[in-house]
C-alpha cells in the first residue's frame, strides 16, 4: 500500500517533524550569535534525527549553513576534518580577492547519534572551532543521554539542552493524518480514527506509533 512509504519508522522523514518551534529556536539563536552548544535528548524513536533533519533542510531558507553528521563508531577524524573543512571553505573568488577563510553565513554542525562516535579527536577539534574569531559556527549533538566522554571538552560552556518528549496525542493524530494522506490514504483510513488514537495512547515514542501502524497495515 502506499501508506507504508509515509509511515516508514526507520525513515525519518522532516515534512512530519513535530517539533519545529524548538529547532526554530537553535536556528534563529545560530543566526544570532556564535559559539552556541545545544544538546537535543529523548528516547531513540523520539524523532531526535527527524529534528536535525528539518534543521538541515531549512536552516539555509535562514542563511544558516547546516551540516549534518551521522557517523557511527568507524567514523575517524580525518574524515571528518576533511568533510567539515571543505564546507565550511570560502568560495574561491572570497578566498582570492577577499582574504577569507570561511564562509561568511552562520554554520551550525549537527551530530546526530554522538554516543556512537568514538574518535575524541573529533570532539577535540570541534570544540578549537568554537573558539575561532572569523568563524561563526556553533554545533548540536544528539543522543538519548548526555555523553560524558564529549560533555568533559565543553567545560566551562553553556549547554543548552533541548529535551523532546511525546507529544499530546492530537498533535500525534494530526501528523499520522498528513503522512496517511501524503501515501494516498484518506483522513485517517485504511485504519479508522479509533485505532490511530489506541496506537497513540499505548506507545511511549513516535517510531513505536509508526511501528504499530505498519504492523496493522
Amino acid at each position: 500500500m502506499p501508506e507504508e512509504m509515509f509511515l516508514n519508522p526507520n525513515e525519518p522523514n522532516p515534512n512530519f517533524m513535530i517539533y519545529k518551534e524548538e529547532a526554530r529556536k537553535v536556528i534563529l539563536k545560530a543566526l544570532g550569535g556564535k559559539s552556541f552548544c545545544f544538546w537535543v535528548l529523548g528516547k531513540t524513536g523520539i524523532g531526535k534525527t527527524t529534528f536535525l533533519l528539518w534543521i538541515k533542510e531549512f536552516a539555509p531558507l535562514y542563511k544558516v549553513k547546516a551540516i549534518y553528521v551521522h557517523g557511527g563508531e568507524d567514523f575517524k577524524f580525518e574524515e571528518f576534518k576533511e568533510m567539515f573543512e571543505k564546507e565550511i571553505r570560502a568560495s574561491f573568488f572570497s578566498r582570492i580577492f577577499l582574504r577569507k577563510k570561511y564562509v561568511e553565513i552562520p554554520i551550525l554542525l549537527m551530530i546526530d547519534d554522538v554516543d556512537l562516535m568514538k574518535d575524541e579527536n573529533i570532539f577535540r577539534y570541534v570544540v578549537s572551532k568554537l573558539d575561532e574569531e572569523k568563524l561563526h559556527f556553533s554545533v548540536v549533538f544528539a543522543s538519548v543521554e548526555i555523553v560524558e566522554n564529549v560533555k568533559k571538552y565543553l567545560k566551562g560552556r553553556d549547554i543548552e539542552k533541548i529535551y523532546l518528549e511525546m507529544p499530546s496525542p492530537d498533535i500525534l493524530m494530526e501528523m499520522i493524518r498528513k503522512r496517511i494522506e501524503a501515501g494516498g490514504g484518506e483522513d485517517f483510513q485504511p485504519f479508522g480514527k479509533q485505532l490511530v488514537k489506541d496506537i497513540i495512547e499505548s506507545s511511549n515514542t513516535i517510531r513505536e506509533v509508526l511501528i504499530k501502524l505498519q504492523e496493522a497495515l
